[in-house]
């Protein structure tokens, strides 16, 4: 999820950017929003990669600013980390899972190693553009 933020007197360009754009392909927005109090957006996309989330946003860098939060739908995070918890206790226990279950619990740490790496890619998207809004600031004082 994207929020999106940027300074009254840029509202009219920004307005201009946003009716012309186009999402690159590979990105899958799920909603927007538009905060009615005012200079703020809010983006919910899934993406695989920072390699498609990066041109998304460039032509707004410099305008905008972006605050990029990973998110999950929350049924399926409780399912994964109820699973989570559930493999950690059987484990402890000693107890022997059968087939079947090894099949599931082993797909499931697959999604949970998936949602790992995404989180960390996410973390490094939020730490660039953290960095590259910082040295903006800088280049304009």
């Amino acid at each position: 999820m994207d929020i999106i933020t940027w300074e009254p007197k840029d509202s009219a360009k920004v307005g201009e950017l946003y009716t012309n754009y186009e999402y690159p392909t590979g990105m899958k927005v799920i909603d927007e929003w538009i905060d009615l109090t005012g200079y703020r957006m809010f983006v919910i996309y899934e993406t695989e990669s920072e390699k498609i989330f990066a041109p998304s946003i460039s032509p707004f860098i410099g305008l905008c600013r972006f605050e990029t939060i990973p998110v999950m739908e929350a049924d399926k995070y409780t399912h994964i980390t109820h699973t989570h918890m559930t493999q950690e206790n059987t484990e402890e226990t000693g107890r022997e899972k059968t087939e079947v279950a090894q099949g599931r619990i082993s797909t499931e740490n697959e999604l949970l190693e998936q949602i790992k790496d995404q989180i960390e890619n996410h973390e490094k998207r939020v730490q660039r553009l953290e960095h590259h809004s910082f040295v903006q600031q800088e280049d304009v004082t």
